[in-house]
């Protein structure tokens, strides 16, 4: 995944570190926010590969809100978006889905995993590009 870049958006500092690190490792530029707004400002100016997003952040936008404003935004939505949450995921599946997400994981999770499944996610198709 050289070269490829994904934003970690939540509000928690630790989630943030661990999947910084963990994509790190892999090979991927990784950039964070802990806010809708900011993670909305670097997905502006890096047009991630894929961006990983809590569903409840501080401010004025939720993550559920931030992943419909990317998914209306032509430069931005064909980004893939991973959605994350602490609280009930069966609750917000339907709504994450709708509003285009990829799919929703639960936390707490496997730093490990997680990155494997973003990477099959992200894969190219066979015989295509990325």
């Amino acid at each position: 995944m050289a070269d490829e870049h994904i934003i970690i958006i939540d509000d928690d500092h630790l989630i943030r570190k661990i999947l910084e690190h963990a994509f790190s490792e892999k090979g991927w530029k990784v950039a964070s926010a802990e806010d809708a707004e900011k993670g909305l400002e670097i997905a502006r100016a890096l047009k991630p590969k894929i961006i990983v997003l809590d569903i409840f952040l501080p401010g004025k936008w939720s993550g559920l809100d931030l992943l419909r404003l990317i998914k209306s935004d032509p430069e931005l939505k064909a980004i893939p978006v991973v959605m994350m949450t602490a609280g009930d995921s069966g609750r917000y599946l339907t709504l994450c889905k709708e509003a285009g997400a990829e799919f929703i994981v639960p936390k707490p999770f496997s730093p490990r995993a997680f990155v494997n499944q973003v990477e099959i996610l992200v894969k190219p198709k066979e015989g295509g590009k990325r």
